[in-house]
């Protein structure tokens, strides 16, 4: 019960330090419409999700993404079964360009058909956006 009190009265303190603070640059600034306007754009978040046409005799899929200016993995080889849209990806970096492979098995665990593609984010923008892949070879 202590701890709890103890969080809870340290997020009030945070929440009203954050108030406190727009308050202040809003009455300071000449210009608030501006600095509201800005303070909510960068606020903004870019969900992207990765989507492809069925294949024929599939039994799971497999994705992976990676970084192609440093070679970072952002997403290890994952099994997604039958699913064709991956929503799980983690936040990408504005104006970078991501190599996005994904590969349909039987199975048996024969490789039917694959297609790597690499795609570049767009700016913080806000909302969602669908990287298709189309039909896999």
């Amino acid at each position: 019960m202590k701890k709890q009190l103890i969080v809870l009265s340290a997020l009030a303190s945070v929440l009203a330090f954050g108030q406190a603070a727009l308050a202040a640059e809003n009455v300071q600034g000449e210009n608030n419409s501006q600095k509201t306007g800005s303070l909510i754009e960068s606020a903004a978040y870019t969900e992207y999700q990765v989507t492809w046409n069925a294949v024929s005799g599939v039994a799971n899929y497999k994705i992976k993404i990676v970084r192609v200016d440093s070679g970072d993995v952002i997403v290890p080889v994952i099994d997604l079964g039958t699913e064709r849209v991956f929503k799980d990806v983690p936040y990408l970096k504005s104006n970078t360009q991501y190599r996005v492979w994904v590969a349909a098995y039987d199975s048996k665990g024969k490789l039917l058909a694959q297609k790597t593609e690499v795609k570049t984010t767009a700016g913080e923008i806000g909302g969602i956006i669908r990287w298709n892949l189309g039909s896999l070879n």
